[in-house]
């Protein structure tokens, strides 16, 4: 073997532990690093025929494996911002804001709100000095500009999420976007009451003429409450009862009959239909269920009115749930979803390229992402409030640190061996 191929595997020895050495710093440094991935070294022969004028040149060539796929520790926090993936799949982050930038991947969910850009928004304050936007409220006008504020990694990539619509429905087949989550990101529309329940007790003794009132409130289509009374008449008849609808500032010409039985209920599912005309001709049409209405005993009773609609309102604030939606909770006390997350997963993911910052690019070896919804393919879960750490095992480290000291320790007698015996050969020559 020529001179330089004795040299070389010691050499290369230790330039290969070495280069462990460095991969186990890496690891002990980022041991509380959120969504870091430790890094294992493995090693392979290296052998070549000839290097310029030397045959059999071989030694030891590190090369580092990625622990992408190991989970990390998760922790508790009490950031609202914060969400960790339980198994497997990636976080989906773009370095541009419309999604023409690079698409990047983490497995840290420690996110946070970034301003983008400002917006002109005209809206009015509400009575109560909420602000409405969906141009319902007409009083205490103002436009303002604002700071448009979308959800982040710590690195300043976008997270990405697919849009949910006003029914909270998502469509996947379409690309994820950046999620903007300030206050006047979203509205939610005002709705007429259209279904309603009323539960009174009306006394059995009442004699026919007897009136019994009960006041209501209703939503109309701009989302403003408007009072009502229902009026029930005594019958000629035993248990028979006439409801009419006497509108504060409005007119119905709504009457109907009934007559309760022996127990003093109507029969399971009796509706009645309630039309009202309002003086600012807005129109209420109103299925009323009657079911836990009754004729019993001596005294009258109001008990509830339930009823659907709402007046319009903006978005306070918003959370995540474990299965990766982004809901929305508004001042009129609509909650929806408004983005999900999307999991990317790889058919080999411990082949991603490692990129500054703990997140990932695709590679030739990784493959293309498949974006997947978490509740539904079972991957993982998302849990909020969480924060994911490293996978880093301090035991372990320590470990392989002294299995490569000992390593670099052998190669470095190997080198000085070989040193002393071409540093004799050298004297015999002379």
């Amino acid at each position: 073997m020529a001179m330089y191929g004795v040299l070389s595997t010691p050499t290369l020895g230790m330039l290969a532990q070495g280069s462990a050495f460095g991969a186990i710093a890496d690891n002990i440094t980022n041991m509380s690093t959120g969504g870091y991935k430790s890094v294992d070294t493995r090693f392979k022969t290296a052998l070549v025929k000839t290097f310029f004028d030397n045959s059999d040149v071989g030694g030891l060539v590190p090369f580092r494996v990625n622990n992408i796929e190991q989970q990390g520790v998760l922790n508790s926090t009490d950031n609202p911002l914060n969400i960790a993936i339980s198994g497997q799949g990636l976080f989906v982050v773009n370095s541009q804001l419309d999604g023409t930038g690079e698409d990047l991947y983490t497995r840290d969910g420690a996110f946070e709100l970034q301003n983008n850009g400002t917006e002109v928004i005209t809206g009015n304050f509400r009575n109560d000095g909420s602000i409405d936007l969906t141009g319902e409220t007409t009083i205490n006008p103002f436009t303002a500009t604002v700071d448009k504020s979308f959800l982040s990694d710590k690195n300043g990539n976008f997270v990405l999420g697919w849009e949910a619509d006003e029914t909270g429905f998502v469509n996947t087949a379409v690309d994820p976007i950046s999620m903007r989550l300030d206050q006047f990101s979203f509205i939610s529309d005002s709705a007429a009451t259209t279904t309603a329940d009323l539960e009174v007790t009306l006394p059995a003794t009442a004699v026919e003429g007897d009136v019994e009132k009960f006041k209501a409130s209703v939503f109309v289509a701009d989302g403003d409450l408007k009072s009502l009374e229902f009026v029930w008449t005594k019958g000629a008849k035993a248990q028979e009862w006439t409801l009419s609808i006497a509108p504060v500032e409005g007119t119905s010409a709504s009457t109907a009959d009934f007559i309760f039985g022996t127990d003093g209920f109507l029969p399971s599912g009796t509706t009645t239909q309630v039309d009202v005309v309002w003086d600012d001709t807005q129109v209420s049409a109103i299925t009323l269920d009657l079911t836990n209405t009754r004729s019993i005993g001596s005294t009258r009773f109001y008990t509830q009115f339930q009823k659907n609609g709402r007046s319009p309102g903006d978005l306070s604030n918003f959370f995540f749930d474990d299965a990766g939606n982004v809901k929305g909770s508004f001042s009129n006390g609509v909650e929806r979803v408004l983005y999900k997350l999307p999991l990317a997963t790889f058919a080999n993911v411990n082949k991603l390229e490692v990129l500054q910052g703990n997140v990932f690019r695709e590679s030739v070896e990784s493959g293309t992402p498949f974006l997947r919804e978490a509740d539904l393919s079972f991957v993982a879960k998302l849990v909020p409030f969480f924060h994911e750490r490293s996978n880093v095992d301090l035991g372990t480290e320590f470990q392989t640190m002294i299995l490569v000291q000992q390593a670099y320790n052998s190669a470095a007698t190997v080198f000085k061996v070989v040193d002393e015996m071409t540093s004799v050969a050298a004297e015999l020559k002379a």
